[in-house]
């Protein structure tokens, strides 16, 4: 069980003496540098591997390097001591996300293209490994994973970044859905499995935005006009939004306060285009908006 205490607000406060203070200090930087330690010898391995991987680019060799570092961080899981458990867990995910990777690299490399096949098993990988493994780090990237499977991207070329959705109104149908099947079963499990849930069902919200902003530019194969997404896109965020706030659901307020504003700006330029009188008068509202939401969250904080 971790505790924080700050140690020296408890000193001036008298409810340690300076012995105490100085033995907690103590531990303390010892905590710290075993924790430095962890970080650096675990990164110093996942480094050594993907170098190995670089010099000798092949599915082969990242699935043999991910297998490898995935083993040590088992064994150092069975048989160390907690203070090892950074390591541990840092070897575990950077050698399943290898073997994750290689495993879709796999079919490109036999069948020069990758299908919903090697996809699907990464995605389970993925998930049963948060689960092994109580990663949230893990259960977004499984959440992620599963979007390519409606064609979800993004790329990098340079100076420029790319997202892609092929399929918005699927997109947003199928996140939508599981999004509230994840808050739903979060309420029913530990605290610890709640975290992965969340972090799933946080996700998915995410990728429901990406599909109506999209959605909202080009509208979709199957439902052409943007104005649709644009309209449900904004009735969705106050609907929503309303709900967060009646929850006390802070994130889900903030993140739809993100998109909310992506969403207006998008429809302000598309509509006014960059002129100078339109970017005046969006800065202006970009700052109230600021303001509107750093008194927002600091009247949930005093609620709370």
């Amino acid at each position: 069980m971790k505790i924080v205490l700050n140690i020296k607000e408890l000193l001036e406060e008298g409810q340690i003496d300076q012995t105490e203070y100085d033995k907690l200090l103590l531990l303390s930087k010892r905590q710290t540098t075993s924790l430095a330690f962890n970080l650096l010898l675990g990164l110093g391995i996942v480094a050594t591997s993907i170098g190995a991987i670089a010099l000798a680019p092949s599915p082969y060799s990242c699935f043999i390097f991910g297998l490898v570092v995935s083993v040590i961080g088992l064994l150092v899981k069975i048989k160390a001591s907690d203070q090892w458990m950074v390591l541990s867990i840092t070897c575990l995910i950077s050698g399943l996300l290898m073997s994750s990777v290689a495993i879709v690299w796999f079919e490109d490399y036999w069948f020069q293209a990758t299908t919903y096949r090697s996809i699907s098993i990464m995605v389970f990988i993925l998930g049963f490994s948060a689960y092994f493994l109580k990663s949230n780090l893990l259960s977004a990237l499984s959440i992620l994973s599963l979007s390519t499977l409606l064609s979800v991207g993004v790329g990098y070329e340079f100076a420029s970044y790319f997202i892609w959705v092929e399929y918005p109104l699927l997109t947003i149908i199928i996140f939508s859905i599981l999004a509230i099947c994840l808050y739903s079963l979060s309420k029913k499990v530990n605290f610890e499995d709640e975290k992965l849930l969340l972090t799933g069902s946080r996700v998915s919200v995410l990728l429901v935005n990406l599909g109506f902003w999209i959605g909202s530019l080009w509208g979709d194969i199957w439902l052409e006009p943007a104005y649709f997404f644009s309209i449900t896109w904004a009735l969705a965020i106050l609907g929503v939004g309303f709900w967060a706030w009646k929850a006390n659901r802070v994130w889900l307020i903030n993140v739809l306060g993100v998109f909310g504003s992506i969403h207006f700006y998008t429809q302000w330029f598309e509509t006014l285009g960059a002129q100078p009188e339109s970017l005046f008068l969006g800065g202006v509202i970009a700052v109230g908006i600021a303001i509107l939401f750093k008194r927002f969250n600091n009247n949930l904080k005093l609620e709370s």
